[in-house]
């Protein structure tokens, strides 16, 4: 499985919000990381997909925040900064690395969401790819 990198450390671009949320986090958290609610704490924490509990992804966080500091993740919508090299339409899992998304399932299989052509620049070049988070 290849892991998913960020093309601007710290920085996920909201090209669409239809559902998104603010909690303070529970520990270092990066932007394009997979967050999940704490149920115990009510705050963000990373997720992975190594047990059915770590895999319950609620949204991406869109910033890179520090343990206690607010951070917003997008549960259903459009992200861009990501550095894609799969295929336009490829589903995008949680990685069995905390706070990281891959191109293969992690052990629990968790969609995060598929990759999408973005036409935000001039026509005659190739699209851009974003992610469609759909949880």
């Amino acid at each position: 499985m290849a892991l998913i990198a960020v093309a601007v450390a710290g920085k996920i671009e909201i090209v669409e919000s239809i559902q998104q949320m603010t909690l303070p986090a529970a520990e270092a958290i990066v932007a394009g990381a997979p967050v999940r609610i704490d149920t115990s704490a009510g705050t963000f924490t990373n997720s992975n997909g190594t047990t059915a509990p770590e895999a319950r992804v609620w949204g991406i966080a869109v910033a890179s925040v520090a343990a206690n500091e607010p951070v917003t993740a997008v549960r259903r919508g459009v992200l861009d900064g990501f550095t894609f090299s799969q295929a336009y339409d490829a589903a995008i899992y949680v990685a069995d690395t905390d706070g990281r998304l891959g191109d293969a399932a992690g052990t629990v299989s968790t969609v995060v969401g598929r990759v999408l052509p973005g036409w935000a620049q001039r026509l005659g070049t190739a699209a851009d790819k974003v992610l469609s988070v759909e949880l």
